[in-house]
């Protein structure tokens, strides 16, 4: 068993994507982890449908993600060593996010908030960077701590010894597999949860569990 993690930096072939990087005037603008060298199945918050912006929790991605629909992304793979009793420990807690996938959601104002150094946090709600901040925290990793900032940038600078890859995806085969991105929703739907996420978030600030 390789015993090591990879944090994915990646500029995402999307409007969304592309926004962001201008806005923060960064690279990249998106952060997953990945327990593979081939990062062919990959986790993070991020959105759960390519034509569903605003709605998004705990995924899976699949690697066709970055070779897909707008071209391909730029990424930047880094490489954590992990101790083995960690990573058994990093299985489980992924497993149990997955299993509990449904209480945790996007910190949607946390992304919007960091643009102007704001981050407000949410009951089980995270973003990309919060995310794998909090696993190399929790597992003391990277020489990780909780007062570290947030951002993706600020992440970057933290494992730049560890970049082992950098430039276009790497081009391997790959399935959907859990990642729901490509399925096609309606414009009722898409109403539907990205309402109900909102009003989740909403719920949570007041105090609330949604």
């Amino acid at each position: 068993m390789d015993n090591a993690v990879y944090i994915i930096f990646s500029a995402t072939p999307t409007g969304m994507g592309s926004l962001i990087r201008r806005a923060t005037r960064n690279r990249y603008n998106h952060v997953s982890l990945s327990l593979s060298r081939d990062i062919r199945k990959m986790y993070a918050f991020a959105r759960l449908h390519r034509d569903i912006p605003l709605y998004g929790g705990f995924v899976v991605e699949s690697i066709l993600r970055y070779q897909s629909f707008a071209g391909a992304a730029r990424v930047k793979i880094c490489r954590v060593e992990v101790p083995e009793p960690q990573l058994t420990y990093l299985h489980n807690y992924l497993e149990r996010l997955w299993n509990e996938r449904e209480e945790y959601i996007y910190n949607t104002p946390a992304a919007l908030a960091s643009l102007v150094h704001l981050r407000p946090a949410i009951s089980k709600a995270y973003t990309c960077v919060t995310f794998v901040q909090e696993v190399l925290v929790r597992f003391r990793l990277a020489g990780a701590r909780e007062s570290d900032s947030p951002t993706v940038r600020a992440l970057e600078r933290r494992l730049a010894p560890c970049v082992i890859y950098e430039g276009p995806v790497p081009a391997v085969s790959g399935e959907w597999g859990e990642d729901a991105y490509p399925a096609e929703t309606t414009t009722r739907y898409a109403f539907y949860t990205t309402a109900r996420h909102f009003g989740r978030l909403a719920l949570r600030v007041l105090g609330g569990i949604a």
